[in-house]
C-alpha cells in the first residue's frame, strides 16, 4: 500500500531526525510535493546539446581543497 504524502513525509522526518510538529506536516507534504514535480519536470529536459560549465575554475586547476 502506498503511503500518503503526509505519511512520508512523517516517515522521510523520522528517517533524518528532523523533528516536524504535526501541525506542520500537511504543510511540509505539500511543499514536497510541489518540489518532487519540479524535479520530475527537470529530468524530462533535454540536455543532449548542453556543455558542462566549470563553476570553480580554481578546482579544476588545483583540485578539490
Amino acid at each position: 500500500m502506498a503511503l500518503s504524502k503526509e505519511d512520508r513525509v512523517r516517515e522521510l522526518a523520522l528517517l533524518v531526525g528532523i523533528p516536524i510538529m504535526e501541525s506542520e506536516i500537511a504543510e511540509v507534504a505539500d511543499r514536497f510535493d510541489s518540489l518532487l514535480q519540479e524535479l520530475a519536470r527537470l529530468t524530462q529536459l533535454d540536455l543532449a546539446d548542453i556543455q558542462p560549465v566549470t563553476i570553480f575554475p580554481e578546482e579544476e586547476l588545483h583540485g578539490p581543497r
